[in-house]
């Protein structure tokens, strides 16, 4: 990829997110409404080829059907406006003292880069049950296009109703035009030859953790004549309901040894229609799930294969390997967490892992099925893949010679039917055409050395205690509600260095996302080089890029850079395994004005 992208960085470096002259005022703004219910669905269980019968906290609204939250969209410069309704059951008293409530709410709309105040992107306030509460999320007029998503924040909470299913995308749409002096949007290049557009395809990633218990145990019920992983699978009767009311069911042997499978839009390993042959798809991909990484490739699956239906979990892998043996299918990766990367990269597989979003594009040259396959393992055991979906392709046969050099024609030819300026175009068109940048559409830009005005650290902690338990915290103290743990001053610039010592972990932080500028391992070893030994292919096509999170791993020092540029007011950052949230693994900051941070210092 391009780290540095010659005459356009001297260019804008003086504006890095210089607004267009043009101010995107809209007079019609989105309005959704969203209710929190207790509902009855089904989720299919491959281990025991049936339906099974749940009983979960999830979202309700318009657009939305079962464990499939509604897709909200916005344009840069609206208001969206968000009326959330919770209609849980209040708490008991016994519940409230024994920290089993999970019935108070609230949203966090991940990756928006709006304000973290008031009824905006604020996760510090609590909606009750039987309470009502309007949220108003002014989306600014240079926020970048892209894919969001929206979840529960409430702490204590969010592993419980985040493994419920409760989750939605949020989709920021634009249609700017790049200038000599602004970015412009991706979409606009996304059209073929006729002018229509490709297609797109949502795909909210998650794992419903349910259980069924037996009377007075804390541990769901399992199928001992199953060894999915490293233990049986979790199974309910036919008579049973299963139930995400416990947090016994959450924490890495749970979450990764239940059987429960990650599936897309609120179903296991569905069939996904609305793909055709001869055209590009957009595939917004966003991991809303909890612990287990998805590494999706696509491959064609064999004409003569048996409906996945009909083979039990156990015989998943042998089926993958039988029948999934079409070449994989090229995606085009441009954008990752919702943000335009400065180029684009030719992959056979997404990785995502736990709160980050991946946009790429597919083209299909051949009707049929296509098998979108995890190949996500934990603990090297390679008898962990699994089918995510099955995507159904119509159309006649569309061979092309480069399915690169196709995409590289359609988006030149997009690009010369929507920018006037010869200039603009000019420039737009060379950059395709050099390896794909799209640095113009990019509407992060490097953080230079001068800026900077500071440092942070923060290091993921876990201590295991000899009588079992842990402390789960960030720099050694556990979160606590009330405290601040970082003022930071608006304005400023810095670099931060994130570690772990004992474990992974999706570093996740609000509001301002950062640039990637160093992965080393524990011997100091650059791990986004190819073809080095020290390279990690979890870290591929990372340098330099924008994101809002990124996984940590055990003694690994990730080294970013971002601007606290706009917005002031309280926000967290954290682990985005929902769990280790929950017990701990968070940090309250604080973004004041210079001049607020000077009182404050006087008046301590």
């Amino acid at each position: 990829m391009k780290f540095a992208v010659s005459a356009l960085v001297a260019c804008c470096a003086a504006a890095p997110l210089a607004l267009s002259a043009v101010v995107y005022a809209q007079s019609s703004s989105p309005r959704y409404e969203l209710s929190v219910e207790r509902i009855n669905s089904e989720v299919y269980n491959p281990w025991t080829q049936k339906l099974d019968t749940v009983e979960v906290r999830a979202f309700q609204g318009e657009g939305g059907e079962g464990l499939v939250a509604p897709v909200m969209r916005v344009s840069p410069g609206q208001v969206l406006s968000l009326k959330v309704n919770n209609k849980l059951e209040p708490c008991s008293a016994v519940q409230i003292a024994e920290s089993k409530c999970y019935n108070s709410t609230n949203i966090h709309t991940h990756g928006l880069w709006i304000s973290p105040s008031g009824n905006s992107d604020n996760v510090m306030l609590s909606i009750d049950p039987g309470e009502r509460f309007e949220y108003e999320f002014v989306i600014p007029p240079d926020h970048p296009a892209g894919t969001f998503w929206y979840h529960p924040h409430m702490h204590g909470a969010t592993s419980i109703q985040l493994g419920s299913g409760m989750a939605g995308a949020l989709i920021v749409d634009g249609d700017r035009v790049p200038t000599k002096t602004s970015p412009g949007d991706i979409d606009i290049l996304f059209r073929d030859a006729a002018g229509k557009p490709f297609g797109e395809q949502i795909m909210v990633f998650s794992q419903i953790q349910y259980g069924c218990f037996e009377a007075g145990e804390e541990r769901p019920r399992f199928n001992r004549d199953i060894l999915p992983w490293d233990m049986p699978p979790w199974e309910c009767e036919d008579d049973e309901v299963g139930t995400v009311d416990s947090f016994r069911l959450f924490n890495p042997f749970p979450e990764m040894t239940s059987g429960r499978l990650t599936g897309v839009n609120g179903k296991v390993q569905p069939t996904i229609s609305g793909f055709e042959t001869g055209r590009f798809h957009r595939l917004r991909m966003i991991h809303a799930g909890l612990r287990r990484t998805v590494d999706m490739s696509i491959r064609k699956l064999a004409d003569d294969a048996p409906d996945l239906r009909d083979v039990p979990g156990s015989d998943h892998i042998q089926w993958i390997n039988d029948y999934c043996t079409g070449e994989p299918v090229e995606q085009f990766h441009f954008a990752d967490d919702g943000l335009t990367r400065y180029s684009m990269r030719q992959v056979n597989r997404s990785r995502l892992t736990a709160g980050s979003r991946y946009d790429a594009l597919a083209y299909f040259e051949e009707p049929g099925s296509y098998c979108a396959i995890n190949n996500s393992v934990w603990g090297g055991n390679e008898e962990q893949r699994r089918i995510l979906s099955i995507f159904e392709v119509s159309g006649e046969a569309a061979p092309v010679d480069s399915v690169s050099d196709l995409l590289s024609e359609t988006l030149i030819a997009a690009a010369a039917r929507k920018i006037d300026d010869e200039s603009v175009r000019d420039m737009i068109v060379a950059d395709l055409k050099d390896d794909f940048s799209l640095y113009a559409f990019a509407w992060r830009k490097p953080v230079r050395d001068e800026e900077l005005t500071g440092k942070q650290e923060a290091t993921f902690s876990i201590v295991e205690h000899e009588g079992g338990g842990a402390t789960l915290s960030i720099d050694g103290s556990p979160y606590k509600h009330e405290r601040v743990d970082r003022t930071l001053t608006l304005g400023d610039v810095e670099e931060w260095v994130i570690t772990s010592i004992l474990g992974s972990h999706p570093f996740h932080i609000h509001v301002n996302p950062f640039q990637i500028v160093g992965i080393v391992d524990d011997q100091g070893r650059d791990v986004t080089v190819e073809g080095t030994e020290a390279y990690d292919p979890d870290y591929a096509g990372m340098l330099g890029g924008w994101r809002d999170t990124v996984l940590v791993k055990r003694n690994y020092r990730i080294t970013m850079r971002t601007r606290y540029r706009r917005y002031v007011g309280d926000f967290v950052m954290h682990c985005h395994f929902a769990s280790h949230g929950d017990e701990g693994m968070m940090q309250n900051i604080r973004i004041q004005t210079r001049g607020d941070r000077a009182a404050s210092m006087m008046r301590h």
